[in-house]
């Protein structure tokens, strides 16, 4: 009989490897049948997506991924799923907490790069179901990463002794 344990790397005994791959499955799925249910629904995917819309949904993911691990107003979503700690500089984070499911949604919720492809999947989808609406609300998105952008650098040449 083949012993799972065996197959792992060190280190992954506190890892919720088993929710991990629940994630996945249920990334894959949702992914999977939304792509099935447009073809099978008479609107079959694009042959091809102009790089302006790529480049505006791009930006729109990246904004959202933000908001979703980031942001304090989105914050009441992580709650259940993290614990809020503050370092020697008095700046707060969040870190996944609990075991399991918890741990691993927690992981997922504080990670921009987990939650965009989250994001790009539900961008991408309403992007083939309505590309206008889409477009709209990237547009939205894509602009706020803009301003970030904007005053991350404006924030820096001013810490660095700029007027």
């Amino acid at each position: 009989m083949l012993n799972v344990d065996s197959l792992l790397g060190q280190g992954h005994e506190e890892e919720p490897l088993a929710h991990y791959a629940q994630l996945m499955g249920t990334y894959l799925l949702l992914s999977g049948g939304a792509f099935a249910l447009l073809e099978r629904a008479g609107r079959p995917l694009p042959s091809r997506i102009p790089l302006r819309d790529a480049a505006l949904v791009g930006l729109a993911i990246n904004r959202l991924s933000r908001l979703i691990t980031r942001d304090k107003v989105t914050r009441v979503v992580r709650a259940p799923f993290t614990d809020v700690e503050q370092d020697p500089s008095g700046a707060t984070h969040e870190e996944p907490r609990g075991e399991g499911a918890t741990r691993a949604i927690g992981e997922l919720l504080t990670c921009p790069r987990c939650a965009a492809m989250w994001a790009s999947l539900a961008l991408t989808i309403g992007y083939f179901v309505s590309p206008r609406v889409t477009r709209g609300a990237s547009f939205l998105l894509g602009a706020a990463a803009i301003s970030d952008l904007i005053n991350t650098c404006y924030a820096r040449v001013m810490s660095a002794g700029g007027k």
